[in-house]
């Protein structure tokens, strides 16, 4: 037990010998520590592989992600053109059942991967292979962490490149040996494909280089070696105005073509580039609303480590800062700039930006577990020594455990298919080419319809479809359309007022001002005569935009779920059909009016309301 707390073959009875051995260069790692850093990043994987979310989702960013991967379009400003090319790989390459899967496999395995660098990383600090496996699993096991390393997001590959820098960084500073530092030059550079928010490690980089080699920042040869290999990953950059350009099916905030090269990278490039319309809210936060964010984040942190480990970390770097200042420097630095920026972050998910905070956060966390377990160990050989070296290591076994128990319940996505499962009935029932009426933002249905986006992708690739000439989508005049399937896109996606342009060219997403026209009463009437007029789709009853249709409400057929609606006629004293007669006659009493009475719902549903069940 005593090899396992200190890593020590001989332990002397002074306390202070711990803190010797760790203030003695540390050049290589033992075996041992490789060994079980290994051991902690397979039980981490093993632990996100079991709660693994299924499918598309859950949350909006995770639908763009894996829309965007799918057909290799382009994602919100600034960009993460190295996730997105990394996500076309992984939906190729990766084992499972559907391509989003498939990209939140990618995350989980970013995620086991950076838990076992932070072991090691811990165990620079600290030379303890039990700390460093308790300060791993407090990250792994965490609230915020677990859940990003399940789902498709930028956090978990995000929190593997600040882990993977500092580790190299810290080797650098205690072995001196170059190999380090140009490894954490080259990852630093490449982690800004995946996420801007990296250039908060830049104040810790530069403090670090100047303490331990400044010839690095001063030399014209290394200056001139960094220089290119930052422009070399800065290459990442060109997915976004070459995808953008080809025009794919899938573009949000898109920079568009380029008239010319000039204005194009002055212009809509450096605008997408440097934020977009994300620019505004960043440092944005009253003084109020800060004040008020600041016992938000610490219950976050809370959150993430539970309060044990909360106060093991604030142990650890006041420890650190007394003992090992430069080291200490290196990482508050770190999660200093990080949390500053967050804190000023005027957007509603700002926690989520923690995470590189938390990843800084974990080796400080079993630097206080050493701090704790000297300032309390009893004189080596003693009775009180033996139970000491059981009792302590139980007991940290058990917060872990009570970690796992209190975060697994809310974290679970294993069995988490609603979106897919209600979004495929939708699409079951969709004809090629049927429009869909996007919800408002506000809406509670926006998120499922951006499922829905993501799955009719999913379902046929629009790549590999023919499209119908451009005259018809010049006019969206239907009497063009050929009665031929296989020349429509899967869906139509209308869009909404507020989302103008929409995230995609047409024939795919159709914005709401082209749209109406087409959706005049009159016009539908007119269509529906000449047999031209298309399926419409809608997902939000309570939107003021349908209130004068009759909806067919579309249920799933083995729990009676409702997935959408179908319009079917126009709202009025005597409802006019927009189907033929026979189908009339068999719907009609189904049909919802949102202007009028009544709740909207599947027929089985309704029934046992009226039972009483």
């Amino acid at each position: 037990m005593a090899k396992l707390c200190g890593n020590l073959p001989h332990r002397p009875t002074k306390r202070a010998s711990v803190q010797e051995n760790q203030d003695q260069p540390l050049m290589s790692l033992p075996r041992t520590a490789w060994l079980l850093a290994l051991l902690v990043t397979m039980l981490s994987l093993g632990v996100y592989l079991w709660t693994l979310y299924p499918g598309a989702g859950p949350f909006l960013d995770s639908f763009e992600l894996q829309t965007a991967a799918l057909v290799q379009g382009v994602v919100h400003p600034p960009g993460s053109p190295q996730y997105l090319m990394l996500g076309r790989l992984a939906m190729t390459i990766l084992p499972g059942p559907n391509p989003a899967y498939r990209l939140n496999l990618l995350s989980a395995l970013a995620g086991a991967a950076t838990v076992g660098i932070v072991y090691l990383l811990t165990y620079r600090l600290t030379r303890s292979l039990f700390a460093s496996g308790y300060a791993g699993l407090c990250l792994a096991l965490g609230l915020h962490f677990w859940f990003e390393s399940i789902i498709t997001e930028l956090y978990a590959l995000n929190a593997l490149y600040v882990a993977l820098v500092m580790y190299w960084l810290l080797a650098w500073h205690q072995t001196g040996r170059r190999g380090f530092y140009w490894a954490a030059v080259v990852v630093y550079a490449l982690s800004f494909g995946n996420h801007q928010s990296m250039i908060l490690l830049l104040p810790a980089f530069i403090y670090i280089v100047a303490i331990t080699d400044r010839a690095m920042l001063l030399r014209p040869r290394y200056l001139l070696i960094t220089a290119g290999i930052v422009l070399l990953a800065a290459l990442q950059y060109l997915y976004i105005p070459i995808r953008a350009a080809a025009q794919p099916p899938f573009c949000n905030y898109c920079p568009g073509l380029i008239p010319s090269l000039r204005d194009y990278l002055r212009g809509s490039l450096m605008e997408y580039l440097t934020g977009g319309p994300f620019k505004g809210q960043m440092f944005a936060m009253t003084y109020h609303a800060l004040l008020s964010r600041l016992p938000d984040s610490i219950w976050e942190w809370n959150k993430e480590f539970m309060p044990w480990g909360y106060i093991l970390g604030l142990i650890g770097a006041w420890e650190l800062l007394r003992r090992k200042l430069k080291l200490a420097a290196l990482l508050l630095l770190g999660m200093a700039a990080q949390y500053i920026f967050v804190m000023g972050y005027d957007i509603p998910d700002w926690y989520t930006f923690l995470t590189p905070c938390y990843v800084l956060f974990a080796p400080l966390v079993g630097y206080g577990a050493v701090q704790v377990w000297e300032r309390f160990k009893p004189v080596d050989g003693s009775m009180q020594h033996r139970a000491y070296a059981v009792l302590l290591p139980v007991l940290a076994v058990l917060t872990i455990a009570a970690g796992f128990y209190t975060n697994y319940r809310p974290i679970r996505q294993s069995g988490s298919s609603h979106y897919t499962h209600i979004g495929k009935t939708l699409l079951e029932n969709a004809q090629p080419g049927a429009w869909l009426i996007m919800p408002r933002p506000h809406s509670t249905a926006f998120y499922y319809s951006w499922a829905i986006q993501y799955l009719a992708f999913e379902e046929e690739q629009p790549s590999d479809r023919v499209i119908v000439p451009p005259a018809f989508f010049a006019t969206w005049d239907f009497d063009l359309l050929s009665t031929a399937e296989d020349i429509l896109p899967r869906l139509v996606m209308v869009s909404t007022p507020e989302v103008n342009p929409p995230p995609g060219p047409e024939p795919y997403y159709l914005p709401w001002d082209s749209a109406v026209p087409r959706l005049g009463a009159d016009r539908l009437l007119e269509a529906q005569q000449r047999g031209t007029r298309p399926q419409i789709l809608v997902l939000d009853p309570t939107d003021d935009r349908v209130q004068g249709w009759g909806l067919l409400p579309i249920c799933t057929p083995d729990s009676n779920e409702l997935t959408g609606y179908e319009v079917v006629a126009l709202a009025g004293d005597l409802p006019i059909p927009l189907v033929d007669a026979t189908r009339w006659e068999s719907i009609q009493s189904s049909v919802y009016y949102p202007s009028g009475q009544g709740e909207p719902g599947c027929p089985s549903t309704q029934n046992r309301v009226e039972d009483g069940g």
